[in-house]
């Protein structure tokens, strides 16, 4: 499943993804999937990432969103989604109507294609390597040596399986775009605090067997990618 879902009728004013994620679990599960499909760490892989535009006061104008998941019961829920359904009022102060948006097919994917080259609708997130039980941090530049095997390990542990899947980074292009660190504005706590982490928007050449590489494209890239992150595109 891939889909975009048009808000250009009324464009929603958004800052945290944690609300739009919100927002999307609240249609799914109109839509018949269980909150454990769409939340957690035992869901199923899905992603999204925000067509926006700066808006004042940190917030983004969102005109359309594009959700992708390479599971099939995103694809079999698809004929009953309601894009009134995604909504919600966030106490961080995001409100979100889909009241007058319009859910329209968003797979640009040639069936068969076992290379590819993607930028980013939404930046990856990558964690960088801790032992334990030490507290998860986030790379603020893009290892080029070590991300394509990070990126892969992820992919393989939503996937269940090894993927036949090579992920390559330009060196020249993750020379500039590797230090354009974007901020990421995930979610804001009770006490006031937000959660805010690095991003990247570097372009990843696939390559492998075609469902592989479907996979991986429907399924988002980095980390929190159900929290609208590494969501991609193809770039031509």
């Amino acid at each position: 499943m891939r889909i975009r879902l048009d808000f250009r009728m009324r464009p929603q004013l958004v800052q945290y993804t944690d609300s739009l994620n919100a927002a999307l679990v609240a249609m799914f599960t109109e839509a018949g999937l269980t909150s454990e499909q769409v939340v957690g760490e035992q869901a199923f892989p899905w992603t999204f990432g925000m067509e926006a535009f700066s808006a004042p006061g940190r917030k983004r104008r969102v005109n359309s969103v594009v959700i992708s998941s390479p599971h099939p019961a995103f694809r079999e829920a698809l004929p009953r989604l309601e894009a009134a359904k995604a909504r919600v009022r966030s106490c961080n102060g995001d409100v979100i109507d889909g009241a007058e948006a319009r859910i329209q097919p968003c797979d640009d994917l040639a069936p068969g294609a076992n290379e590819i080259m993607i930028g980013f609708i939404s930046p990856f997130i990558l964690p960088a390597a801790k032992e334990g039980k030490a507290k998860t941090r986030f790379h603020e530049e893009l290892p080029v040596a070590e991300a394509p095997a990070a990126l892969k390990a992820g992919l393989n542990r939503r996937a269940g399986r090894e993927l036949d899947l090579e992920i390559v980074i330009d060196p020249l292009t993750a020379r500039t775009d590797g230090r354009r660190k974007h901020l990421i504005h995930i979610r804001r706590f009770p006490n006031g605090r937000s959660m805010i982490l690095p991003g990247f928007a570097a372009p990843l050449t696939l390559r492998g067997d075609p469902e592989d590489v479907r996979f991986a494209y429907l399924a988002g890239f980095g980390a929190k990618t159900r929290a609208g992150n590494g969501c991609p595109a193809l770039m031509s």
